[in-house]
């Protein structure tokens, strides 16, 4: 007898949108990340979000601009990572940016470095 979700799994499998490369593994463009997500929703490390949730006195981004410190503030503008941004961080819109590039090598380590230092700073701050 088969359970429901068998079942399911089965009518899924019999779809267009399951596809089984040779290794028997499911063939997807793009694996879910947890960096995305936090840009996207500006649900991250970031200090606007962090004195939003009371765990730091200020919003402001610690480069020279002295701005909120968002995701877009960090993913287009933010002096202390000019150097490493890629050609689509610099020139697209944000949303963009995350429809169009989220599979491109560049973008994604840019931004997954973005969060480390983020999170390396507030290990330094919060060390006594």
């Amino acid at each position: 007898m088969m359970c429901r979700f068998d079942s399911k799994m089965a009518n899924y499998r019999n779809s267009t949108k399951y596809r089984y490369n040779k290794d028997n593994k499911l063939s997807v463009s793009l694996w879910p990340s947890y960096i995305f997500p936090q840009f996207l929703t500006n649900h991250g490390s970031f200090q606007s979000y962090l004195h939003k949730m009371k765990k730091t006195p200020s919003p402001t981004c610690s480069c020279h601009q002295k701005v909120v410190q968002t995701a877009r503030h960090l993913m287009t503008e933010c002096s202390l990572f000019s150097r490493e941004r890629p050609a689509a961080l610099r020139t697209l819109p944000p949303p963009l940016i995350l429809k169009q590039h989220t599979n491109t090598v560049g973008v994604t380590s840019s931004l997954r470095n973005i969060l480390h230092s983020l999170q390396e700073q507030q290990k330094c701050n919060q060390t006594p």
